[in-house]
């Protein structure tokens, strides 16, 4: 669900990824038209993609890895 934003008429639009899927030009409409993408329907922030969790088996490896390269 992709949620975009028209601050003038703060008029929300609600798209499925289906829709998008199915027509991309809808996109493209409404960007023409001023419409900015939100994190949701209540929070009227630019949209962000989410960080990515790093394992914590990842941190630790790369921590051991650096570790030991200054010990030699």
């Amino acid at each position: 669900m992709q949620y975009w934003l028209n601050k003038i008429t703060n008029r929300m639009e609600r798209l499925e990824d289906s829709l998008l899927e199915k027509h991309p030009e809808k996109l493209e409409e409404l960007q023409s038209q001023g419409f900015i993408r939100v994190m949701s329907e209540n929070n009227h922030l630019p949209y962000k993609k989410p960080f990515k969790k790093v394992s914590i088996k990842k941190v630790v490896k790369k921590v051991a890895k650096k570790v030991t390269k200054k010990k030699k």
